[in-house]
């Protein structure tokens, strides 16, 4: 795996292996995001070691729920999807019926995601700032990703 490239999803953003997770549907191919960004950066704060593995889990889930979204949206009508931004209600009220069902489900799955492990989307989208930046605690979430992979 090469480096990540920096992308964007339904409302939350962030880096995974080459994807960024908020929901944004914004690409050409599988391996590009559909952005769940769930807003508010925030700097100077610090974080646990169990908020780095909750972050790590939920943005890897998210992220295998954005792929079979797009892949889903683009068997459908047959070209990329269009974007989609999950705290953006007008990118969605835009799509065509069947595909605003996906992704207000989509946007509805990923938030239960990150709650589910114990995170606020406020706080997760802290968090994608530190996770951003590529330092320490970037470092600390590719330790849990690979432990998820093995």
């Amino acid at each position: 795996m090469g480096a990540p490239d920096k992308q964007q999803y339904f409302g939350i953003s962030w880096r995974f292996f080459g994807l960024t997770p908020a929901i944004t549907i914004n690409s050409s191919n599988v391996n590009s995001p559909i952005i769940l960004t769930l807003a508010n950066n925030a700097y100077g704060q610090q974080f646990t070691p169990a908020e780095t593995e909750s972050y790590a889990k939920a943005g890897y889930e998210v992220e295998l729920l954005r792929r079979e979204v797009y892949q889903e949206i683009k068997n459908l009508i047959n070209e990329p999807p269009p974007n989609i931004l999950c705290d953006q209600q007008s990118t969605i009220n835009i799509l065509k019926p069947e595909i605003k069902n996906i992704a207000n489900r989509y946007c509805t799955e990923s938030r239960q995601i990150v709650q589910r492990h114990s995170l606020s989307v406020n706080r997760f989208n802290e968090l994608k700032t530190y996770y951003d930046r590529q330092d320490t605690f970037y470092q600390q979430v590719q330790g849990v990703l690979l432990k998820l992979q093995h």
